[in-house]
């Protein structure tokens, strides 16, 4: 529906009763005045009472909205009718009631187009002139009271109109007028909501004028509940009040303070507010309002108070901060005391290589270059004290950049090495006499093992002689032999066998320790090692009373190792585990694959060995405290030279508790990679 069509509705707009209201007054006039002379007939005082109520039944029962305007301009018309039936129906001629035609008119005259207003004025028209034109008396008697009604109710509609249409006219401007200021504060409104900043507007008396959106969300609070309101009543302000009232009193715009520093009290705690405050003033010059706006600088001073913190804390540390030019902008606490300078001294006026000894910083792009490139390794140099004395320091410089970026200036960290470069040096010289100690020790170690081996090699020769002397002398060779005589050879030969065993092994030891034992190392089956090792113990395992129990896989496993001392390996593990298991215990052997390497396992149900000493048992000449307790023979070098063997075929061996009683010997061996007969 076009825009002036709309303003022409009348029966369907929200104020139409407050409209038609002085009319049916008037109308209501008219009835009420129908009895006094000349009176109105009571047929037709009912018939135009009739038609009045048609009339209002048709205003509220008939959906104007969906019709046509000009439609709206016949319950108007009708009156008409009303007019005619009180002013015709009068006792001996006309009633008087010709001016109530100009209702109608002047209602079509204010609320309808031009051609209702013109049709409104002919059916005035006709309501004179038809009656005058049946009845002579009537024209001759009324003839000018109509032609001025009409003229009347001419000026009347023109005025109307003419009046409505700059009342339409104003009022147009005015929904414009409105509608731009809605637009305009709309606008305002959304540019003070997006914004980062607090902005708040006060008018003279300090009531809150304005509150934005960002004040809304650190405050908790609508604006609706705050505009309208005394900001001192709001209680964000840290202030006391008489501080506030000063700051909002109507001092002259001159005057009032561009920028503060404040506290606003706000849930969670207190907010650090930077205001930038703005004064309007009238053309008197007072105060009508305050526009303050404002940035929370909460997070960047604790940020700057643990920066200080910090650097203040930092007292190992000297740190530099400087511009792009290299000017000092940072000296904390730490720098004054390892350089000697105050940092009201240099910060602002010294540049970095005022602290650098002569011929030490070639230029200040040169220690700046690398941190630009991302190096910030600590570098060595030597610090020049404000009393000339020299520091040697390392030296970290990185880089401080811009929100956009860009290089804004440099921080250097350097750290005192005095004391860590004489510790170096103490170290140095410890680390020297260190390895004169252990070369010498190496000598040492290569003099005994020179001497184990030439006394076990000169001790072995009269040793065998010996037990070939006592085998003879046993044997009867000799001449006869008393018992007594026996037992004693005999002890001969077992203490000898035993120092025969010791020397044995020290041999080996001193062998495999000088490098004179090779491994020759080939694809070897274990089971063909297994028996040997079991062929060479079959005398032993014949003097105890201990169950061995071998378990090998039956698909044949291959070591890369050398058989001899593979052997060895077996018969040293198997012995110990015979040795230390009393009569009826037991003893296992077993074999399978972990991986690319081969595990022995070999276990038994002994005395067992101490957790505390489970580790120590590879040792040279290591005995548990145990086998010292049972009187044990051994040497205390099977297992040392067990694993130096295990070790040189590239695998390792450990000991562990076993389960109940006994112990767990395990070894990894490397598995051959070539299927090849043992």
């Amino acid at each position: 529906m076009p825009n002036g069509e709309a303003e022409l509705r009348t029966l369907t707009a929200p104020d139409r009763w407050s409209r038609i209201l002085p009319f049916v007054a008037v109308t209501a006039l008219a009835f009420a005045i129908a009895g006094f002379p000349p009176r109105v007939h009571p047929v037709a005082l009912a018939a135009a009472a009739g038609v009045v109520l048609v009339l209002l039944a048709t205003v509220v029962l008939v959906p104007w909205r969906r019709l046509p305007v000009l439609l709206e301009a016949v319950p108007p018309l009708g009156y008409f009718g009303v007019v005619v039936l009180l002013n015709v129906g009068g006792d001996g001629g006309p009633a008087g009631y010709a001016p109530l035609a100009l209702l109608p008119v002047l209602w079509l005259g204010l609320h309808q187009g031009r051609l209702a207003t013109a049709i409104g004025v002919t059916v005035m028209a006709l309501v004179f002139v038809v009656p005058a034109a049946l009845d002579p008396d009537v024209l001759a008697g009324e003839w000018r009271r109509g032609v001025l009604i009409v003229a009347i109710g001419v000026i009347v509609a023109t005025a109307a109109q003419g009046w409505t249409r700059r009342a339409r006219a104003s009022a147009r401007q005015l929904v414009r007028a409105t509608r731009a200021a809605r637009r305009d504060r709309d606008f305002n409104q959304a540019i003070l909501d997006s914004t980062g900043f607090l902005v708040v507007a006060v008018d003279a008396t300090g009531t809150v004028t304005a509150f934005n959106r960002r004040c809304e969300e650190l405050t908790g609070r609508a604006a609706a509940e705050v505009v309208g309101r005394p900001y001192r009543s709001l209680g964000l302000s840290a202030l006391d009040d008489a501080r506030l009232a000063a700051e909002l009193a109507g001092v002259p715009a001159e005057q009032f303070p561009g920028t503060a520093e404040r506290d606003w009290i706000v849930p969670g705690g207190r907010r650090r507010i930077v205001w930038s405050s703005a004064a309007l003033h009238d053309d008197e010059g007072r105060l009508t309002h305050m526009i303050c706006t404002g940035i929370d600088v909460t997070d960047q001073r604790r940020t700057e108070r643990l920066f200080a913190d910090v650097l203040a804390a930092a007292t190992e540390l000297a740190v530099v901060g400087v511009d792009r030019a290299g000017t000092v902008t940072v000296f904390n606490a730490g720098a004054e005391r390892m350089l000697g300078y105050r940092a009201q001294d240099v910060v602002g006026s010294a540049d970095l290589a005022v602290f650098h000894a002569p011929g030490e910083l070639d230029s200040l792009e040169a220690l700046f270059a690398p941190a630009r490139a991302g190096d910030t390794e600590a570098r060595e140099c030597v610090y020049r004290r404000r009393d000339g004395t020299h520091l040697p320091v390392a030296r970290t410089v990185s880089v401080i950049r811009d929100e956009s970026g860009d290089v804004g200036g440099y921080l250097s960290v350097a750290r005192d090495i005095t004391r860590e470069r004489r510790t170096v040096e103490a170290m140095r010289h410890a680390l020297d006499r260190e390895r004169d100690a252990t070369a010498r020790l190496r000598e040492l170690d290569k003099v005994r093992a020179d001497l184990v081996a030439t006394v076990s090699h000169e001790l072995r020769t009269p040793l065998t002689s010996i037990l070939g002397n006592v085998e003879v002398i046993v044997d009867g060779d000799a001449g006869p032999v008393a018992q007594a005589q026996a037992r004693l050879l005999a002890a001969v030969e077992r203490n000898a066998r035993r120092l025969l065993a010791l020397i044995e092994d020290l041999l080996m030891l001193s062998r495999i320790e000088a490098g004179a034992v090779k491994i020759n190392a080939s694809p070897v089956r274990i089971a063909a090692v297994v028996a040997g090792a079991l062929e060479a113990l079959a005398a032993v395992r014949g003097q105890r009373d201990v169950h061995l129990e071998i378990d090998l896989p039956e698909e044949p496993i291959l070591v890369d190792g050398d058989r001899d001392q593979l052997e060895r390996v077996i018969i040293n593990l198997l012995d110990n585990a015979l040795k230390f298991t009393p009569p009826g215990g037991s003893a296992r052997l077993s074999a399978d694959l972990d991986g690319e390497q081969v595990r022995l396992t070999v276990s038994d149900t002994g005395m067992g060995i101490p957790e505390d000493e489970i580790d120590q048992i590879f040792e040279q000449f290591f005995r548990s405290s145990r086998s010292h307790e049972r009187q044990s023979q051994g040497t205390g070098l099977g297992l040392a030279i067990t694993k130096t063997i295990v070790e040189r075929h590239g695998g390792r061996i450990w000991a562990t508790p076993a389960t109940g009683q006994g112990t767990v010997v395990t070894c990894l061996l490397p598995r051959a990679q070539l299927v090849a007969s043992a």
